[in-house]
């Protein structure tokens, strides 16, 4: 039996306010810019936020290599803009897919400054529904920190429950202390 390819993932999801898409080439100065606004904030979450050498030539590369992972069906980093001004918002995806359940983590990131508003709800729930509508998948998971509290929000709001809390379970990549990690999952139909 001959594995089938997987499916093409759609480029574009359109919400009421949001455009979230592949990366595209030119996508990297906006990236920079955004990981800089929002290096502080991030850093505490995320261990690539707080890598001393980004530049925006490094930037678009990633662009480059996350664009082309995406049309493969690899690992889908999509970007999240805002409609009405362009300006880039923040990141979400499906990531480590495993094609054979279907199944994916939902990874974000938003932009300091554009907290508070519901974005980031707004394009898991979109995502989710790709995800799940388009591409049959069976179960979505997101993690994190149990210290996170708007990424915990942002799971809630957007239909994942709390599936466990592994203990002891991953080193802070600043502080070296050990912490526990949430696991939550979201199942079609659930």
């Amino acid at each position: 039996m001959t594995d089938n390819p997987p499916p093409t993932v759609p480029q574009t999801i359109e919400t009421e306010r949001l455009l979230i898409r592949c990366p595209r080439p030119g996508d990297g100065k906006a990236l920079y810019d955004a990981i800089i606004a929002s290096r502080e904030h991030l850093s505490a979450w995320l261990t690539w936020a707080s890598w001393p050498n980004i530049t925006v030539k490094r930037a678009e590369a990633s662009v480059l290599r996350n664009r082309d992972r995406y049309l493969k069906s690899e690992d889908m980093t999509m970007f999240i803009f805002l409609k009405e001004s362009n300006a880039l918002i923040g990141g979400s995806g499906l990531h480590d897919p495993d094609w054979k359940v279907p199944k994916f983590e939902i990874g974000y990131w938003q932009h300091v400054d554009y907290g508070g508003h519901g974005y980031m709800t707004e394009a898991v729930n979109a995502i989710a529904d790709l995800a799940i509508r388009q591409l049959g998948t069976k179960r979505l998971q997101l993690e994190c920190y149990p210290h996170n509290e708007r990424s915990i929000r942002v799971a809630e709001r957007c239909g994942f429950h709390l599936e466990a809390r592994l203990a002891n379970y991953r080193r802070h990549h600043q502080t070296s202390v050990l912490h526990d990690w949430l696991i939550f999952a979201r199942l079609p139909n659930y």
